[in-house]
């Protein structure tokens, strides 16, 4: 200020020297008024100039100079021009101030949009609560705290805090401060004069939704609250942080409720399936012992039959079972199985020797690499999947027909390859051929005695696995079914 009214004083100076009218002068010192209110921070500045700047001129321009006392017009003369100064000082002001607090604004609303993008894309609580942290100690340049859960009902994971610079977060671990969050979390509205206190040492923002309390923001004010615009930045993120609280709560509940529909569509499609396909069974086996117990003297052979079918339909009935223990044993624990290294060759050769036991004439040709691979499995889940994909393909086989099955190393991943000579897959089942509950009057693929669970099954155990399976038909006839097991580091372990 004192170096712009220097320059002026030496630029009327010389300007005088040169005989330039004296109300020429005059606008000189109100543009540095103006110069002056427009680089200066507050009122006071260009007020100061604007008083000294009209002393100067009235003491320096007006005739006679070097003297205050001019003719009687000047007096009006120097107030106007005071008054002037003082009005171009303010005016000048005020649009610095109002130009400022837009940009704060501009500056807020984008702030505001680019926080509430990124909690949207929030996936956790915890996600959500490090954006609000990070975002509010950032802008209010003071340390915060957040809230989810009671301190006094909760040790452990009731709070996430945000200290800023060389401010820390202690001022929110003490008793005191406990037992205001604790009354916040229990009372909620009521306690809007404790959260308007000009005398806390933390000014506190409740996340109330249907008077349900999702969350308390502490913010470290020291005495005194924040400022307007702090405030209303303050209030406007906790409703953001409300609602993507409130999403993610809704989001949660419809996964929820999501889950257990389909757990009860599964349960009901089980309890369909086992229904059905126990009836014909044990219809068989109910009407052959009791023709061999009313009919004495049967012939050998009819004795044969009739034996030979009772065990068929009790096998059939021991594998169905057996799917659906799997199916309740991997329906826990969201689909996770315990795995360890096993050598495929041997769950494979296992495997096969249980079909061809069952499968007598059948004819399956099995194929193995020469060096040993060591996959991580559950031996008996995916022993389990290599026995339905061989009776699938058997099923759908005429007798005597040859069945391919084949293992190698594929990039990494152990493939499990079964293939037949039978009738193939019909077209319009391809999309839906690991569906435990095909679209109506459509017929699952394996299900040539009832509904068909074995691929559905097969396809949890191998997702299980972090595997991948997939069926479709060959160009010469038949149908093969490939999954694919990851083998791990170094092509042994995982």
């Amino acid at each position: 200020m004192l170096v712009i009214l220097l320059i002026t004083l030496l630029f009327t100076e010389t300007l005088h020297y040169f005989s330039i009218q004296n109300q020429n002068l005059s606008m000189v010192y109100l543009l540095s008024v103006l110069i002056i209110s427009l680089i200066t921070p507050s009122y006071s500045y260009g007020i100061i100039s604007a008083v000294i700047s009209a002393f100067v001129c009235y003491f320096l321009v007006t005739e006679p100079r070097m003297a205050f006392s001019p003719p009687s017009g000047y007096p009006i003369t120097l107030i106007t021009m005071l008054v002037v100064s003082v009005l171009i000082s303010a005016m000048t002001i005020q649009t610095k101030t109002q130009a400022r607090l837009a940009i704060e604004r501009e500056r807020r609303v984008q702030l505001l949009h680019e926080i509430n993008q990124r909690l949207l894309a929030s996936r956790d609580v915890e996600t959500i609560i490090k954006i609000a942290n990070e975002y509010l100690a950032d802008y209010l340049q003071c340390p915060v705290i957040f809230y989810i859960k009671d301190p006094e009902l909760f040790d452990k994971g009731a709070y996430s805090d945000a200290s800023f610079g060389d401010m820390t977060t202690e001022i929110f671990h003490n008793e005191g401060e406990r037992k205001k969050v604790h009354r916040i979390f229990k009372y909620g509205d009521s306690m809007k004069q404790l959260l308007d206190s000009d005398d806390c040492g933390v000014w506190y923002v409740p996340l109330i939704s249907e008077k349900n309390i999702l969350g308390v923001i502490g913010i470290a004010c020291y005495g005194k609250q924040p400022g307007a615009g702090k405030v209303t930045f303050a209030q406007t993120l906790a409703g953001q942080i409300l609602f993507a609280l409130e999403l993610k709560h809704l989001t949660d509940e419809q996964n929820k409720a999501q889950v257990e529909a389909e757990k009860e569509k599964t349960r009901g499609t089980l309890l369909r399936a086992i229904s059905h396909d126990l009836r014909t069974p044990l219809t068989s086996i109910l009407g052959g012992g009791s023709t061999i117990l009313e009919n004495e003297n049967l012939a050998p052979d009819v004795l044969r039959n009739l034996a030979g079918d009772i065990c068929e339909n009790t096998k059939w009935l021991i594998r169905m079972v057996e799917n659906v223990l799997i199916i309740t044993r991997i329906s826990g624990e969201n689909m996770k199985v315990a795995k360890t290294p096993e050598a495929a060759e041997e769950v494979a050769a296992q495997s096969v020797s249980i079909v061809r036991k069952r499968f007598p004439n059948y004819h399956i040709h099995v194929h193995t690499p020469d060096e040993l691979m060591v996959v991580p499995m559950d031996a008996i889940l995916i022993s389990q999947v290599i026995i339905n994909l061989l009776e699938n393909a058997i099923k759908n086989s005429p007798e005597d027909s040859l069945i391919l099955f084949s293992l190698e190393n594929r990039g990494g991943y152990a493939r499990f390859e079964i293939s037949d000579n039978g009738q193939g897959i019909p077209e319009h089942l391809l999309d839906n051929l690991f569906e435990a509950h095909p679209p109506e009057r459509e017929q699952a693929v394996d299900a040539s005695r009832g509904m068909g669970i074995g691929l559905s099954i097969c396809k949890t155990i191998v997702k299980a696995h972090d595997g991948f399976i997939e069926g479709h038909n060959k160009d010469n006839g038949g149908a093969v079914f490939v999954f694919d097991l990851p083998i791990g580091e170094d092509g042994n372990e995982q």
